[in-house]
């Protein structure tokens, strides 16, 4: 009788692990070619995951430091032509949208070129290696979408900035253009009419330059690279199979997606936190009004704010009754008093999840902002550029952040902006129902990426998924017909009124002519 429970248990046991578990060993290509931190965080677990699941995973990549690259396959692509100095963070709100654009073009097709150029990746492309499915940052990386079909793979896009117009065009989502724009400064909420024409005429301008300054560059180093495929560089651009994108409707605005697009935002929050070391709980949980976390990202480092900027934060700081943890930089620190924590590595989440923390001074990168949302913590934003502002004024339009524009903020509209912070209720009572909303999912976001990722390698690509421009007629997707037929009803209908009036005057004409003969 034992034996034979013994057994039972042992085929429930076996099949709960199939199911846990890929019964094959997929070969992936991972191609992230930003030297990006927020990147490197988002993708460490995704990537972590499935090599736990037996997958071989090859990762073609430009980061600095990133553990992740430690524990597989890598090839390493150095800068060759200084990309770092194309988008400076300083200059970027000064510029003119023509100039914004121009100068980023340069910067992605260099980071394209760095990678096509690279000799170990070279080695890989003439090797008659293959994979069966490829892994990469969609976000203007065009030209190397051709190494899915080199290598005969499928395509997934891990998107770390979330969607926008251009992110829809590559999976065929037909989204409202007036509501996301792929450079966000000097955009507006869109709920008024005049602010939905006033975005429209910016995405147009946006979607002029993409179409003559932008894309036109990448097309080139494509046909360089890749023209001897026989799929054209439209096509390719089209055979994403599905797009992860690191947002969720719980803090983004929702959007009608198409199946091919799946909101993983929180992938890179774990399940399970590693505790605080001993010095930072005694420091957190001995502070009697609480904490305060300030972590600014790479682009613009705690140690290179200006010295009008880094004085007025640290006198406002020594007058709070709150404690701080600053993630400060560099070795030349600020004299600061002992109820300042500076340090250059902090366990970000980890401090966020504690109750006794109570507020993130953050430049606004959308996984501090996930981050914050998550664990119910209300923020001060300070954005630079780009995607920072959109994700700040998402937490403000929950009723969860306020921002100030760091290269002018005066000391009184610090302190009142922390004040109002920390001493109004409605911010931290907003941040704990928005923690509850994006924690109440069926799946761990991760758990939903990977899951989304062997859907596609079970189908072989998922094509079923696909609502391709490229496999619809021009009238079927744009609707041309039914908007023939609209305006052609409005037509007939004005026709009919024009004729109407036209008939009665003139015969009002006719009838006051022959009164005036008669007379």
């Amino acid at each position: 009788m034992r034996i034979q429970q013994l057994l039972i248990g042992c085929l429930a046991l076996s099949t709960l692990l199939l199911q846990l578990c890929p019964t094959w060993a997929a070969r992936i290509l991972a191609v992230f070619p930003y030297d990006m931190h927020s990147q490197c965080m988002l993708l460490t677990p995704y990537l972590h995951a499935l090599l736990q699941r037996g997958h071989q995973v090859t990762l073609i990549h430009a980061f600095t430091d990133c553990e992740i690259v430690k524990q597989l396959h890598s090839i390493h692509i150095k800068d060759r032509y200084d990309t770092v100095f194309e988008l400076n963070a300083e200059e970027v709100l000064s510029m003119s949208k023509w100039v914004e654009v121009n100068s980023a073009r340069n910067y992605f097709v260099k980071i394209c070129i760095n990678v096509l150029q690279n000799e170990e990746v070279q080695q890989l492309m003439r090797s008659n290696v293959s994979y069966d499915l490829m892994i990469l940052e969609p976000s203007y990386t065009d030209a190397l979408f051709g190494l899915a079909a080199h290598f005969n793979a499928n395509l997934i896009g891990l998107a770390t900035c979330g969607a926008d117009w251009n992110m829809d065009t590559l999976v065929g989502n037909v989204a409202s253009l007036t509501l996301e724009p792929w450079l966000p400064h000097g955009f507006m909420p869109g709920v008024t009419l005049l602010e939905r024409f006033y975005n429209w005429i910016l995405i147009s301008e946006e979607w002029m330059m993409h179409t003559l300054i932008y894309l036109p560059s990448l097309r080139a180093v494509h046909e360089h690279f890749f023209g001897h495929l026989k799929q054209s560089f439209v096509e390719i651009r089209q055979s994403f199979s599905v797009i992860l994108l690191n947002q969720h409707f719980s803090l983004f605005p929702a959007r009608p997606n198409v199946p091919g697009l799946v909101e993983v935002g929180g992938m890179h929050v774990p399940k399970m936190l590693a505790p605080l070391s001993p010095e930072l709980a005694q420091f957190i949980e001995e502070a009697p009004h609480g904490v305060i976390v300030m972590s600014l990202g790479m682009e613009l480092q705690s140690k290179d704010l200006p010295a009008v900027t880094l004085g007025l934060i640290v006198d406002t700081f020594e007058d709070l009754p709150q404690r701080i943890i600053w993630k400060f930089e560099g070795d030349a620190r600020p004299n600061v008093s002992s109820s300042i924590y500076l340090d250059q590595w902090l366990p970000l989440q980890a401090i966020l999840a504690h109750p006794n923390v109570r507020l993130l001074i953050s430049h606004g990168g959308i996984l501090s902002i996930i981050e914050a949302a998550h664990y119910g913590k209300p923020v001060l934003g300070l954005p630079l550029f780009f995607d920072q502002f959109r994700n700040v004024e998402c937490m403000q339009a929950e009723g969860v952040a306020e921002f100030l524009d760091i290269n002018s903020m005066t000391r009184q509209e610090f302190e009142a902006t922390l004040r109002q912070l920390l001493e109004q209720p409605q911010y931290h009572h907003n941040a704990l129902q928005l923690s509850e909303r994006i924690q109440d999912q069926p799946l761990h976001p991760l758990d939903t990426a990977v899951y989304w990722t062997e859907y596609v390698l079970r189908h072989k690509g998922a094509s079923h998924m696909r609502i391709s421009t490229s496999n619809m007629k021009f009238m079927d997707y744009y609707c041309v017909d039914n908007l023939l037929i609209i305006v052609g009803r409005l037509g007939i209908l004005v026709g009919l009124v024009a004729y109407v009036l036209y008939k009665s005057l003139w015969f009002l004409k006719s009838r006051s002519c022959s009164e005036s003969i008669f007379q």
